[in-house]
Formats: structure tokens, sequence, C-alpha cells
């Protein structure tokens, strides 16, 4: 995973290969899933090499999947599936990134809570 900083915005670029699953792709899901929260562009780009090309559907597959689980959070801003290297950036939601940035109302303390009162102590 690297991050790539431009003038405009920040970009978080996460590569992987055509056979990515399991804990590979849950890592790179969730990584993916707080760039976007924080309100940073995910471009998600899956390498091809040698033979893979030929079944460049299962990484269609995969990004659409990946896609998919992302949700609400984002859309989708440009894509290639015509070279080598696949890709597909992704731009946060807007409202959906206010909603979770939104701070939440915290709970006030009673003083008396937090007090040890010296009345109930007894000397034996």
């Amino acid at each position: 995973m690297s991050v790539n900083s431009s003038a405009s915005s920040l970009v978080a670029s996460s590569r992987s290969g055509g056979d990515s699953v399991g804990h590979d792709y849950s890592v790179r899901m969730r990584a993916a899933k707080k760039f976007l929260q924080d309100g940073d562009k995910v471009k998600v780009i899956v390498n091809m090499k040698g033979r893979e090309n030929e079944f460049r559907n299962i990484a269609i597959e995969l990004l659409r999947r990946f896609q998919t689980e992302i949700g609400e959070l984002a859309t989708e801003e440009s894509k290639n599936f015509r070279d080598r290297n696949l890709f597909v950036v992704l731009v946060p939601n807007k409202e959906v990134v206010r909603k979770s940035q939104e701070p939440s109302p915290k709970k006030k303390k009673k003083p008396a809570d937090d007090e040890v009162s010296a009345a109930g102590i007894t000397a034996t």
C-alpha cells in the first residue's frame, strides 16, 4: 500500500495481484475504508502478469466486489480495464463522510460520582 500526495487531494493506492483472496483482500478493504472515511481518494490496482491476462474477467470481478463492499462510502471517479494494470479510482461520498465525522454527544459526568466522601469512613 502506498500513498501518493498531489496538490489537489491525497490518493491512497492499493496494489494486488489477480489472485488476492482472504486476508490480503480484507486488509486492503479495511485500509481503503479508513482512507475514504478520512476524505481521501483511493486507487485500487490489480496487476496482471503473464497468463493472468488470459483470465482478466477474474480481476474485473475482484474490482467489482471491492466496489460493492465499499458501498455508499465512495463513488467511482475513473477506471481502466484495458491495460495490464486494471484500476479503479474511488472518491469518498461527501454526505457519508460528514456523518461519520460528526462528533457524538458525550454524557456529562455527575460531580458526586467523582468525589469520595469522608463522612462514610469511621475510625475503629
